[in-house]
């Protein structure tokens, strides 16, 4: 099967992002223990249950593969001064959204599912913001923080890229806000998924470069007041 993705034939090139200490953030979305955790976490708890391992061994590679880099780009970020925020699917004080109960992906994030690897755990009052939906927008705290920061850009990584992230640099994307997704340290449920959303997403106000060119990037950043990608 050969993957299509025609959009970007007939759309302008994606514009310039003006990467600033002020005016970037760095977005970790979906990467507390249900999704991260390939032992004890919700997700992979429930595979195992149902003996669904190779439906989902795709995925738990991919997260292998991101678990090497998310550590870099985070801590990178924090170097160069970047705000830092977390998305995470599930709730806080009882508000259990209509999605998680249809899915019955109900986490409570002050108890065990809220809980992040050590690798990349909040640090300094980092903000960790519950979603209700796949989309980060979803959350109407974490517009504020956008807002509040005067952030224009958004470096995302983590989980679902084919339903949290894609959903949330799209929503960015509608707001006028631009997006870079690291490639490899973003992961779909499957392969196909991984390729088939990346050849798509990239238009408009989005973008994808690997860790090694957001490395590249923020390392510019710290000799150059602004970076254009």
């Amino acid at each position: 099967m050969v993957l299509r993705h025609p959009l970007t034939l007939i759309t302008k090139e994606t514009r310039p992002l003006h990467i600033k200490s002020d005016n970037t953030c760095l977005l970790l979305q979906d990467l507390h223990s249900p999704f991260s955790d390939p032992k004890s976490g919700w997700i992979a708890t429930r595979v195992r249950k149902k003996i669904l391992s190779a439906e989902f061994s795709e995925y738990f590679d991919l997260l292998e593969l991101i678990t090497k880099n998310i550590p870099q780009v985070l801590k990178a970020c924090r170097e160069k001064g970047l705000q830092v925020a977390f998305s995470s699917l599930g709730y806080r004080n009882d508000q259990v959204s209509d999605l998680q109960q249809a899915t019955g992906w109900s986490w409570d994030l002050d108890g065990k599912d809220g809980i992040y690897p050590i690798s990349w755990r909040p640090i300094n009052n980092e903000p960790i913001f519950s979603k209700p939906g796949w989309s980060a927008t979803s959350n109407p705290e974490f517009l504020k923080f956008l807002d509040e920061n005067g952030i224009t850009n958004v470096l995302i990584i983590g989980c679902m890229l084919d339903y949290g992230i894609s959903q949330t640099s799209l929503d960015l994307s509608d707001m006028g806000i631009s997006s870079l997704l690291v490639a490899d340290a973003v992961a779909a449920l499957t392969r196909t998924s991984q390729d088939y959303v990346s050849g798509n997403i990239a238009h408009g106000l989005i973008k994808l470069r690997t860790t090694a060119e957001v490395l590249g990037i923020l390392e510019r950043l710290g000799m150059e007041n602004e970076v254009l990608v």
